[in-house]
């Protein structure tokens, strides 16, 4: 396996018989000045740039991208793109700016579709929705909330008893150094630290 990029360009350029970065820089298009840095080592993996170097060198993208397996391998079968909107039905906390939290069944984004977020455990999350206005939030915002509590900063979701209602809030935790920062206050009880806060118009059916 060539296990530098470089490398990996030098041997494709090498079998298409292309001597050059000038020469591959004419047949690709790409900026003959990039290639040098390419062909140097300074630039690890052009992600934008590997099919049409593939291309134009007539090696597997997958072998000049990765190294993996040999210059004319197959390409391996591409996975199945997530449709643009992933949506799935899921338990929902609905915290209304009046009377009691209730649940639903409901449509949310799916995120543990999506290539750049990959939550751990789809059992470590839950869901609250806030349909108005309350103090902490704006309506249609919908909190995707890790329940398993790790350390580290961020907003956390909680809620206090008033007059015998939970009322949502939050609080945050922040690091400067090692010394730690909380906006929590004693009466409030953590949820879970919050994962995504959106706009969410969900549709409700109790």
């Amino acid at each position: 396996m060539n296990n530098k990029f470089a490398d990996r360009l030098a041997r494709a350029m090498e079998l298409k018989g292309v001597k050059t970065a000038s020469a591959l820089s004419r047949e690709t298009g790409i900026e003959r000045s990039y290639l040098y840095r390419l062909a140097s080592g300074k630039i690890d993996n052009p992600h934008k740039y590997v099919e049409r170097l593939a291309d134009a060198t007539g090696v597997s993208g997958h072998w000049l991208s990765t190294g993996i397996g040999d210059p004319y391998d197959p390409e391996p079968e591409r996975t199945k793109e997530p449709p643009a909107n992933p949506a799935m039905l899921t338990h929902v906390t609905v915290v209304p700016p009046e009377g009691d939290w209730y649940e639903v069944t409901a449509k949310v984004p799916d995120v543990f579709l999506s290539y750049q977020h990959k939550p751990r455990d789809k059992k470590l999350y839950e869901y609250y929705y806030v349909p108005e206005t309350i103090e902490s939030f704006t309506g249609f915002t919908l909190l995707m909330v890790e329940r398993e509590l790790r350390p580290g900063p961020g907003m956390f979701l909680a809620f206090r008893e008033v007059n015998g209602k939970k009322k949502l809030c939050n609080f945050l935790l922040t690091y400067k150094g090692l010394d730690q920062t909380s906006s929590r206050t004693p009466d409030m009880q953590t949820i879970g630290r919050v994962r995504i806060m959106d706009y969410w118009e969900l549709e409700i059916k109790r």
